[in-house]
């Protein structure tokens, strides 16, 4: 637990960029403590923590699996959340608009009255489109209604 918060010291350091050798031997951390004190309520806190940072690094993919594996753990309290981020991950960053979709929309139901259910409502208005369609829709939005 020390070397945890050691790490996040030196990876979280002054504003600085991540460290990416020691962002990787925190995540290796935080993965042992949540896969060693699964029913420890700070092992759920650890993995979407992990997550977050895999996602800083560039490790998308990564951060997918820390986020499925938070879904799944007995201490969870933020579902709505992670489910998002999911989705999120799927659509800004490895470019796989049918499983973004597939998170946002299970965002919605499960979790309707959430705010992240908002978001991926409002994430699906923009899915699969590219800059250019979106500048597009967004000028389209702006102009008064006698223009349209």
């Amino acid at each position: 637990m020390e070397q945890i918060g050691d790490l996040s010291k030196e990876v979280y350091q002054n504003e600085k960029p991540i460290d990416l050798v020691k962002g990787e031997e925190l995540l290796k951390y935080l993965t042992k403590y949540t896969n060693s004190f699964r029913e420890d309520s700070i092992s759920a806190v650890f993995l979407l923590d992990a997550a977050q940072l895999a996602a800083s690094m560039g490790r998308y993919q990564k951060a997918i699996d820390l986020l499925m594996n938070y879904a799944e753990h007995p201490k969870a309290t933020k579902l709505d959340y992670a489910t998002y981020l999911v989705g999120y991950e799927y659509d800004a960053h490895l470019k796989q608009p049918a499983n973004a979709e597939k998170y946002y929309r299970a965002t919605i139901e499960r979790y309707p009255d959430s705010q992240w259910a908002k978001t991926a409502n409002q994430s699906l208005q923009w899915l699969g489109m590219t800059d250019a369609e979106m500048l597009k829709k967004l000028e389209e939005m702006n102009q008064p209604t006698s223009a349209k």
